[in-house]
């Protein structure tokens, strides 16, 4: 007997526990919901964090060993192309930007009616000839492409302006969180002694852990010490371990590693803490911080102003100062009053515009499903 077609697949770099394979995830178990019929391509065999979760899903999962060099990009076209003639998606949605480009081609010769990529960071201009590759990657896609799908206003106008696209070939959706999970949530009577700041995010470059780190030392050093928990795993752990031990802070710094129970560790803390650089994209750990209706305290690039409402939901600081990281977490801890308004409008903002069923609902439209019947529509 042939195997049922899938009506969606989704294809992701890895299955690791951060922000793309996440945002599939909910996702996949909300058109799911939906009767959807939803499958899974990986381009990477590693990590697998999130294995469980989709195979909990029975969603099924597909996998291509692309091998090195210039080679890859045409095993790509031909790999996609052989899937989507053998599964028969109607739509495809592609998470690895650039990488796209050979996905929507096999995939619209296998009579795909639609791809779309989603952008989640700023385009890195500053890597020179990385870049200049990047960008005639995502040139390539465009006759292929329906519509990159940006995942803040300030990424879709870095989008058109250094990708050099039209503005109708690309939407702002939000990123979304699961807000019931973070609904809810018990908040410390009164706040700990010392203080406890947490953030969430990979350790990675294009997020900035180490001013909060010296802004730690700078609170200390003031006679204000504060524990400082930072949640998340990557590969600059053995620089901030460095760094932790440099400003003797092994008592007040805690690297907790990737962990699955955000909303437990949310509840913990008296303050959250997004301190990022300007390629930062969106930041869903701030969105799930807003929607439990955390305080915080965040950089003022470009994702956070916007996410923030320009600070209405958040005190923003200067970018990259830990001075000013250090100024405003002692401001807010001192101000409970005001903190809990912008905590109020926070979680307010995060019910309206960061929930699955909105990106959801706006990524099913460019996609060309019809919720309100279990099929795509045949466009």
């Amino acid at each position: 007997m042939r195997a049922s077609r899938a009506d969606l697949l989704i294809v992701l770099t890895s299955l690791v526990a951060e922000g793309c394979p996440q945002l599939a995830l909910q996702l996949a178990q909300h058109w799911q919901q939906q009767g959807l019929k939803v499958e899974l391509l990986c381009l990477r065999a590693e990590p697998t964090d999130l294995l469980p979760e989709f195979q909990a899903l029975g969603i099924p999962i597909h996998r291509f060993h692309l091998g090195h060099g210039l080679a890859r990009y045409p095993r790509l076209a031909w790999l996609s192309y052989q899937l989507c003639r053998r599964r028969r998606p109607q739509a495809v949605l592609s998470f690895p930007l650039g990488w796209h480009a050979f996905i929507a081609l096999g995939a619209r010769a296998a009579g795909v009616r639609r791809l779309c990529a989603h952008v989640g960071n700023l385009p890195p201009v500053w890597t020179g000839t990385a870049f200049r590759k990047f960008k005639l990657l995502v040139q390539l896609g465009r006759p292929f492409t329906h519509r990159l799908l940006c995942c803040s206003e300030y990424i879709r106008q870095a989008t058109i302006r250094d990708f050099q696209v039209r503005p109708r070939e690309t939407l702002t959706v939000y990123n979304a969180c699961d807000l019931d999970r973070f609904q809810d949530l018990p908040r410390p009577v009164s706040p700990h002694t010392p203080p406890r700041v947490g953030m969430v995010a990979r350790l990675e470059v294009h997020k900035d852990q180490p001013s909060l780190i010296r802004a730690a030392a700078l609170l200390r050093d003031r006679g204000y010490p504060i524990e400082v928990r930072l949640i998340g795993e990557g590969s600059h752990r053995p620089q901030l371990e460095a760094l932790i031990a440099e400003l003797n802070l092994g008592n007040h710094v805690q690297l907790l590693g990737s962990r699955r129970d955000i909303p437990a560790l949310l509840s913990q803390l008296d303050l959250f803490v997004f301190s990022a650089r300007p390629d930062e994209g969106f930041g869903i750990a701030l969105a799930e911080a807003m929607a439990a209706g955390m305080p915080i305290v965040a950089t003022d690039v470009g994702a956070c102003r916007e996410v923030l409402d320009g600070g209405r939901c958040g005190l923003l600081v200067e970018p990259s100062n830990p001075a000013a990281l250090a100024a405003g977490i002692q401001a807010v801890l001192a101000d409970p009053k005001s903190a809990q308004t912008r905590a109020i409008a926070a979680r307010q903002r995060a019910s309206c515009h960061f929930s699955v069923a909105t990106m959801a609902t706006i990524y099913s439209q460019e996609l060309g499903m019809s919720l309100s019947c279990p099929t795509l529509q045949r466009l």
